[in-house]
């Protein structure tokens, strides 16, 4: 007979003592939740601390760049000729402009055409870009007389025309897939022959005139062939001719090859927009405090929230005798301790009267905030603006125009350098004259014209045309870009002009790595001079730099190690200071990643908590498995009992009833 419960068979109360049994042997598990809880509160605590922490890192993510801090107002009194924007490093100013022309780029036409699907020829169009100068222009036909082409040495682009493309829609399609910085279109003009190739130069400027050469079929030749500088050689008609946009800034006259001018004024955009002599526009370039005076509230207001959050976590009711959750730890008091230090931290390297957060205006309260004194702090923004930045921002600040801070290690010192030029940064050039022939290179053999260039340690083979030059500037100009054309492909570029009777070849490149050497065997060259590159060099701090190129940095073992300024100018002996500093916000957001690194003490908290948490969890599974057990054993001897007790009190019935029987027996006999 089963038992469904204990006591059932005995009469025992067997599952309230099995109750109160398991009741002691669960205390274990009651200790543990508890543990668990007290965890859990913990881990709450220190993920706000970590979230806080978080928080004030990105409310200050990027405030240690000056650019954060630097803004400049622009305005023009009359946004129909031209509009004006002003970057960081724009100074405050007042500018008259006038403007007398426009850049713009060429146009030129073809000869219509009957139609633009049949073929017209093949072969390859080769276009280089250049000045046209001298001679005549009529207007009405589009053409040049007397007039000469020199190419801006930029290199000669390439279509290939087959055919699969020789239709006049499909030399459209080809100048416009080659990507050449010259645009094709197709214009109906209603005649006979309606369908006429445009070409526009996507580029705007005097430098930007094309020459168009057609080595194929002569009906190629003669829609596209065009050659300002051969009366005869002109298939195509200018419809405007490209120029530089012509202004007076302040009474000096500029010429710029495009109406977005970048560096007539040192961080200052202008937008040329129309033309007219008569007209005078004032551009006026003003600083803005208020993104420096918004970055530093930014600062404060983050700062201030994180203050806030550790002091809930940590405070201890006195009244209500109650602790917070992190009250006492040492984690959070050793951040709370370091944000406070850096408080009254003084900024190395800045100006005196921006050094101390008091010095701006900025004052800690008895509870631990910050508050600002915005009439200081608006004093010491106007008083010396520079300086402020340098307080909170990473940066330098440099004496001498030509000397420009660029950047600094993490390693390197903070404070003032003075810096002593010594040698300015060159660039490698190759210096020659003429040989026999001269500018005649009239049946000189490709041979003789081929030439071994090499530009900062790169070799390429180049050959001149075969021709008679019309200067000394075309000729430059032809080795230019002959050079450039070849070099393509790598980062060398070179410059080439005719100067003091002498043709000097200059790389792009300063300093030790910049070199431009020629060698030819035809003769065409004479009293050769190859000069390498100099590295900029001299000391920073009265310590021997590292110069490489136009970058001069501090050297290893000295006070400016990692250090790094850009030289400029021609002239050596330059002398100067710079001053290097990293501010508040720079120091808050390096103690905030140290905060928050992968060993930082809150991280170590966090991942120590996690796994206690993990072990009270396997103790649980490891408790409970064992009450289970218990209980089970408890049950089977308690279900054991009970009928060990049922039977006894089975017997114990039988008897009682087999005695009062035999009693009744004996006492009917007597």
């Amino acid at each position: 007979m089963a038992i469904s419960s204990l006591g059932v068979a005995s009469g025992l109360d067997l599952e309230t003592l099995l109750s109160n049994l398991m009741k002691v042997e669960q205390r274990p598990l009651q200790m543990l939740a508890a543990k668990q809880d007290s965890y859990q509160t913990k881990l709450s605590g220190y993920s706000m601390v970590k979230s806080a922490l978080s928080s004030f890192q990105s409310a200050i993510s990027g405030l240690s760049s000056i650019s954060q801090y630097q803004k400049s107002n622009a305005g023009s009194t009359n946004t129909d000729i031209a509009t004006i924007s002003a970057g960081a490093s724009a100074a405050n100013g007042t500018y008259s402009l006038k403007v007398s022309k426009l850049a713009q780029s060429q146009k030129l036409v073809a000869n219509g055409m009957a139609s633009d699907k049949a073929a017209v020829g093949t072969g390859t169009i080769t276009i280089d870009f250049g000045t046209i100068s001298g001679g005549t222009y009529d207007a009405d036909t589009g053409k040049y007389t007397g007039a000469a082409f020199n190419s801006n040495g930029a290199g000669v682009k390439t279509i290939e025309i087959d055919a699969s493309n020789n239709s006049l829609a499909g030399i459209r399609d080809a100048i416009n897939a080659a990507g050449i910085g010259v645009t094709a279109s197709i214009v109906n003009d209603g005649s006979g022959n309606p369908y006429r190739l445009t070409l526009t130069n996507t580029a705007t400027g005097e430098k930007q005139s094309m020459k168009i050469s057609v080595d194929g079929d002569s009906a190629l030749s003669d829609l596209l062939a065009y050659d300002p500088a051969d009366d005869a050689g002109q298939s195509l008609a200018q419809t405007t001719a490209a120029q530089n946009a012509e202004f007076t800034l302040d009474g000096i006259q500029i010429s710029k090859a495009s109406n977005t001018v970048t560096d007539a004024i040192e961080g200052v955009t202008i937008n040329l927009l129309s033309a007219d002599a008569s007209k005078t526009t004032t551009l006026s370039v003003t600083r803005d405090t208020s993104q420096a005076k918004s970055a530093v509230e930014k600062l404060v207001q983050a700062y201030n929230a994180l203050n806030d959050t550790l002091k809930q976590l940590t405070k201890y009711d006195a009244e209500g005798k109650s602790a917070s959750v992190l009250t006492g730890d040492s984690a959070v008091r050793s951040i709370q301790t370091e944000m406070k230090n850096m408080l009254s931290q003084v900024v190395s390297g800045g100006a005196q009267g921006y050094r101390t957060l008091s010095d701006v205006g900025i004052s800690v309260q008895s509870d631990g905030a910050l508050r600002i004194d915005n009439a200081k702090l608006d004093a010491k923004l106007a008083a010396n603006f520079d300086a402020f930045t340098a307080m909170f921002a990473e940066g330098g600040m440099s004496t001498n125009p030509a000397i420009t801070f660029l950047d600094a290690e993490a390693y390197a010192k903070t404070g003032s350098f003075d810096v002593e030029i010594t040698q300015v940064a060159t660039k490698g050039t190759f210096a020659f004259e003429l040989g026999g022939s001269g500018l005649n290179l009239t049946g000189t053999t490709a041979q003789q014209r081929t030439m071994q260039v090499t530009v900062n340690g790169v070799s390429k083979s180049i050959t001149l045309d075969e021709k008679s030059y019309a200067s000394e500037k075309e000729f430059a100009a032809e080795i230019q870009s002959k050079i450039n054309t070849a070099f393509k492909d790598t980062a060398a570029n070179v410059t080439a002009e005719f100067k003091d009777g002498a043709f000097t070849v200059t790389s792009s490149t300063w300093g030790s790595e910049s070199e431009v050497r020629i060698t030819e065997t035809g003769g065409l060259f004479t009293n050769t001079v190859a000069t390498a590159g100099l590295d900029v060099a001299g000391t920073i701090n009265g310590q021997a730099a590292t110069g490489s190129g136009q970058t001069l940095t501090g050297a290893v073992g000295t006070d400016a190690y990692g250090v790094k300024l850009k030289v400029t100018g021609e002239e050596s002996n330059i002398k100067g200071s710079v001053s290097f500093s990293r501010g508040f916000a720079y120091q808050f957001s390096k103690l905030a990643d140290s905060l928050l690194g992968e060993h930082s003490a809150i991280n170590s908290r966090i991942d120590g908590i996690n796994k206690s948490i993990a072990q009270v969890e396997k103790d649980f599974t490891t408790y409970e498995a064992r009450i289970a057990a218990t209980e089970e054993r408890y049950r089977a001897q308690f279900a054991a009992l009970d009928m060990l007790v049922a039977s006894l009190n089975s017997t114990s019935s039988y008897l009682t009833a087999q005695l009062a029987s035999l009693a009744g027996l004996w006492g009917s006999k007597s």
